[in-house]
């Protein structure tokens, strides 16, 4: 967290699994972690691990509720938005309770009607889309059994109402991988708490500078790795993309 702070970063995006079994001590032992960072304006989507315990939702929700930023009380199932200067926010819980040695999400026909909706109005505003959720939301990069039980309905989604960029969590693993049949990069991150020794899965965040310009949006993802000397540094895994701010779609 002291090498994100000396970035200065305008928002933070947190993709889930702040606690291992989902209980209400651990909601709150992570509401005090979450105060004491001192965070810019911040969303947090829940894990697999957040939901692995369905009692006493209501309160743990409540609990994180400063940083899920629900869109809207009336809808349970709706995204949650955070807006800041030009850029939207929008988290999609994929977190669900499943049956044991299954690790798998769920995204639900419900959410990804008001996610499209969203989309729109949020591109309508002029903003820059970045979507948050849990599971990865392409084939392969996790096993099934981890994977995101409706990825090709949310894949539908960005066919037809386009994002600026998806940022995912659960594989702890530092990858951009396209979503087929768009220009819409998916990007992932190490987990924050493995020691350095697999280059491949050390901790690590990713930076990422989104500038409006005239027709387009710049956008730089950059991700920091931990050293076994205890440092963080850049990683080799470094993407410059341009995304359109005025075609209908993203799909090539």
């Amino acid at each position: 967290m002291q090498d994100i702070r000396h970035f200065h970063p305008d928002m933070v995006a947190l993709t889930g699994d702040l606690t291992n079994l989902g209980l209400l001590k651990e909601f709150q032992n992570a509401r005090q972690w979450l105060l004491q960072q001192n965070l810019p304006p911040a969303l947090l989507i829940p894990g697999n691990h957040d939901a692995l315990i369905k009692e006493n939702s209501a309160a743990k929700q409540a609990l994180w509720a400063e940083w899920l930023h629900n869109s809207t009380q009336s809808e349970p199932a709706a995204p949650s938005l955070l807006v800041k200067d030009h850029v939207a926010l929008i988290g999609i819980n994929t977190a669900i309770p499943t049956l044991p040695f299954l690790a798998s999400g769920k995204a639900g026909q419900a959410q990804l009607v008001l996610l499209a909706d969203l989309l729109r109005r949020t591109r309508a505003m002029g903003l820059c889309r970045i979507v948050l959720l849990h599971h990865p939301p392409a084939q392969g990069i996790v096993s099934r059994r981890k994977g995101l039980d409706d990825f090709q309905a949310f894949q539908d989604v960005l066919r037809a109402e386009g994002a600026e960029l998806v940022l995912y969590g659960h594989s702890h693993r530092a990858q951009i991988t396209p979503i087929p049949g768009t220009d819409i990069l998916a990007v992932s991150s190490t987990s924050a708490s493995h020691i350095a020794d697999e280059p491949e899965k050390s901790a690590g965040w990713n930076a990422i500078s989104v500038h409006k310009q005239p027709d387009i949006w710049h956008i730089t993802i950059q991700h920091r790795s931990l050293m076994p000397d205890g440092s963080l540094q850049d990683s080799q895994m470094r993407r410059v993309c341009r995304a359109h701010r005025f075609l209908p779609a993203t799909s090539l």
